[in-house]
């Protein structure tokens, strides 16, 4: 038997990564598989290293806009990337966005794996 998930997410902290200034995250979920869901926000400006996603990735933006893909999506935006797709997101004017990573990330340059832990 498994048991639901159940976060008010008001009550937990943002974390900021601590190698991607402005970019904080609250943990939702972690899968068992080594992926999260999770909350993501960028503040104003604010970019997240280029990274691979070697199963995939989805998101849907809630506020603000997102830049990826050589434009800018905003709040009600849904995004897939396939496996194996490579990307480097940001957001000019801030945003909030739910994140499902069926697997970990992958850095491009080499970095290790920020931590996205959560609680």
């Amino acid at each position: 038997m498994f048991d639901a998930i159940q976060i008010q997410v008001e009550d937990r902290e943002w974390r900021e990564f601590s190698d991607s200034p402005g970019v904080y995250y609250k943990t939702l979920r972690k899968h068992e598989s080594g992926g999260l869901t999770l909350l993501l926000k960028f503040a104003p400006g604010a970019r997240y290293h280029a990274h691979r996603h070697p199963a995939g990735e989805e998101y849907y933006v809630l506020e603000g806009a997102l830049d990826d893909l050589g434009r800018s999506w905003p709040a009600g935006s849904y995004i897939w990337h396939p496996a194996g797709s490579m990307h480097r997101p940001g957001s000019n004017a801030g945003c909030v966005v739910l994140v499902m990573l069926p697997e970990a990330i992958e850095f491009t340059s080499g970095q290790a794996r920020p931590s996205a832990d959560g609680a």
